[in-house]
């Protein structure tokens, strides 16, 4: 979430996000940020962000200097850490293809 976008959110718009983020996030009941103090957070971050433009990167470099959004920083590095495409199952399915190739040439 950029700058832009975090500043343009009113508190119901910030407090759906951030409920849709924790019940997507929260395994069996419990999660690693805290759903309150993470509203809470970005409410008070919205008003201390810098006026210039920032990405996401950015903001979550600014969260670790400032040291006193524990909440955010879990929350930027969780979504840093999805997996943006299935790469994964893609290359599975051009390892198959080679290996059928392989054992049909072998038979």
């Amino acid at each position: 979430m950029s700058s832009t976008i975090l500043k343009s959110l009113d508190h119901c718009e910030l407090k759906e996000s951030c409920t849709k983020f924790a019940s997507s996030f929260s395994s069996s009941g419990s999660s690693d940020v805290d759903l309150y103090d993470l509203i809470s957070e970005l409410t008070v971050m919205q008003s201390t962000l810098p006026d210039r433009a920032m990405s996401a990167m950015e903001i979550f470099e600014f969260v670790r200097e400032a040291d006193c959004y524990p909440n955010i920083s879990i929350a930027y590095r969780i979504l840093f850490t999805i997996p943006v495409t299935v790469a994964s199952a893609e290359r599975s399915f051009s390892k198959l293809k080679l290996l059928k190739n392989y054992l049909r040439s072998t038979i």
